[in-house]
């Protein structure tokens, strides 16, 4: 059978199906990028590079976009998981509680 969009050829094939739960973030001077680990860990190599870094990194993010950035704009990548997020709505509701309990100077 034929396929019927001839143009699949020239788009990069998309990434299998991949735990999205946990992830990691590539963010940027002008965006943020959920990636898999081990996207996440040839940016950081290239990144460490001392000799030879490219001044262009093209990687995909989990939504099987392709993304080109300059290496220069990338600042931070940060692992992200369930737990990790779960853990951290516990802490802020835990000093949300905090701040009710001990009430604003100018509630009284």
């Amino acid at each position: 059978m034929q396929e019927m969009n001839r143009l699949t050829e020239y788009f990069d094939p998309l990434e299998p199906e991949r735990d999205i739960d946990n992830y990691w973030i590539i963010e940027t001077t002008h965006d943020s990028f959920a990636v898999s680990k081990e996207t996440a860990s040839e940016v950081e190599r290239q990144l460490g590079r001392r000799w030879r870094r490219p001044r262009w990194l093209i990687f995909h993010s989990l939504t099987g976009a392709r993304h080109r950035v300059l290496l220069r704009q990338i600042y931070r990548i940060s692992e992200c998981t369930a737990e990790q997020r779960a853990r951290g709505r516990k802490f802020m509701r835990a000093r949300e509680k905090e701040e009710e309990q001990d009430g604003r100077p100018w509630d009284d």
